[in-house]
Parts: C-alpha cells; sequence; structure tokens
C-alpha cells in the first residue's frame, strides 16, 4: 500500500510540474530594450527636403527650410495599465538638415502604450546650468548642438530659418529661435504604440504647425527673427511655443 501511496505522490508531483512548465512556456518573455526612435519632418502631407521643397502655408507663404534643430528632453511612457516609465534623464538633439534624425531611449519595457510625453527643450534647472559641466558627447553640450546662447542665459529649444517667396520670387529670410523657461513646450502624444525588441518608433514633426493653429503666422506680417524677446518680437514667440504644441504626431505601430 505505501508504494502505492507514494507512486500516486510521485505522479502527481510531476503532473503539477508539467502544467506549471508548460505555462510558464507557453507566456511571451517581456524584457527591457533599446527603442530606436527616428524624426520624421514633413510640412502636413508633404515631406520636407531642406534647400529643396517648397511648400505654401494658409497665409500664402510659399516656403523653403533650410535649417531645423532642435532638443527633446524628460521622455515619460504610460502603458495601457496607466504605468508610467519615467526618463527624466534621457535627451534628444536632432538636426534635420545634417541628417541627425534618430535616437535611443534605453530599458524601456516591452509593452503595448497609449501616451508618450516629452518636452520640447530642457527644465529650468537644466537651463540654467553652467553649460560647461555637460559630458562631451551629450546631446546638451553645446559644441554638438550649437543651441545656447552665448550673450543669454540659457538654451534654444527649437530653431528653424528659411526663406519665404510669393510667386517664386524671394521675399527675404525668417529665423525663429523659441527659447526661454517660459516658451518651453510640453509635447503630449495619446496615441496607441507598441515597444518590442528591435522595432523602431516613428515620431512626426509636422513644420506646417508653425504657421497655423491655435495662431495663424504670416510671415510677412510678423517680425522675420526672434530670439524669444517678447518686446521685439510683438509675441511671436510665444504665438509658436504655443503652435508647436500639435506639431508632433506617432508614426510608429498603431
Amino acid at each position: 500500500m505505501k508504494f502505492y501511496i507514494t507512486t500516486i505522490v510521485i505522479c502527481f508531483g510531476l503532473f503539477l510540474f508539467g502544467c506549471e512548465s508548460n505555462s510558464t512556456n507557453s507566456d511571451p518573455i517581456k524584457e527591457n530594450v533599446t527603442l530606436s526612435v527616428t524624426m520624421n519632418h514633413t510640412f502636413g502631407q508633404e515631406n520636407v527636403d531642406p534647400e529643396v521643397t517648397m511648400h505654401t502655408n494658409s497665409s500664402g507663404n510659399e516656403i523653403r527650410f533650410s535649417k531645423l534643430h532642435y532638443l527633446l528632453t524628460n521622455f515619460v511612457l504610460v502603458n495601457i495599465s496607466g504605468e508610467e516609465i519615467v526618463l527624466d534623464s534621457a535627451a534628444a538633439y536632432i538636426n534635420m538638415s545634417d541628417g541627425r534624425v534618430s535616437f535611443e531611449l534605453p530599458n524601456i519595457p516591452e509593452d503595448d502604450y497609449t501616451e508618450l510625453r516629452f518636452l520640447l527643450g530642457v527644465d529650468s534647472t537644466t537651463n540654467h546650468q553652467d553649460p560647461n559641466l555637460f559630458a562631451a558627447s551629450s546631446p546638451l553640450n553645446p559644441i554638438i548642438n550649437n543651441l545656447h546662447w552665448g550673450w543669454m542665459d540659457g538654451f534654444i529649444f527649437c530653431s528653424v530659418e528659411g526663406y519665404h517667396y510669393k510667386d517664386g520670387q524671394m521675399k527675404g529670410a525668417f529665423a525663429y529661435h523659441v527659447g526661454l523657461d517660459e516658451n518651453l513646450m510640453k509635447i503630449n502624444i495619446q496615441n496607441n504604440f507598441k515597444v518590442k525588441k528591435s522595432v523602431p518608433l516613428e515620431l512626426n514633426f509636422d513644420l506646417s504647425a508653425y504657421f497655423e493653429s491655435p495662431h495663424v503666422i504670416n510671415i510677412t506680417e510678423n517680425a522675420p527673427i526672434t530670439h524669444s524677446d517678447k518686446a521685439a518680437d510683438f509675441g511671436l514667440s510665444s504665438k509658436l511655443s504655443e503652435n508647436l504644441l500639435n506639431a508632433f504626431t506617432i508614426k510608429g505601430d498603431k
């Protein structure tokens, strides 16, 4: 009898072990991955090719972009459970005309996500930090990004330059340099996307946002150059920073 009981116990234990093993093997293994992010630059539905393509805004300005570079920091990803993955030390420098359009976000759990947040610019503490303290390889090093005002405390968060035309005839150049703490742009993109090993995430920066909503910007009726001095640009930099809140969307896995 003792032999039979022992046999039954052993068999039952093996059965449970087999069930547990099968259950474990059938569940996908999630891991932390490095998320590769690529920026696309468009004007509405048109791709932007610096110094080449021409684009027309709702005010009739014909625009050819020559430069666009900007800083992205303090990334936050929100998964379908509402949990936040905070990367407040992450930073990226993007330069469209130089082809520097990709960056990486480390240690992101594989999952389904519903929201991506980041700053277009840098927080006030970073903005007033001694720029010489940034590592030589840091995207925030002014030698790398050339986006720090030497004559004024702080970073240029987003800089765009180009030329505007009317009926194909050049009317002049424009340069919009948006910075200062009050113009920091908090971008919030609500859209479904996946984080998965070897699957990149594509973001889109629509440059038409500079000119459209909530403020319609006609280049010929505003200061052609701003360094975010409200007194000199009559509030243009504030309007641009509000417009740019609508510039970013997710193009990746939805």
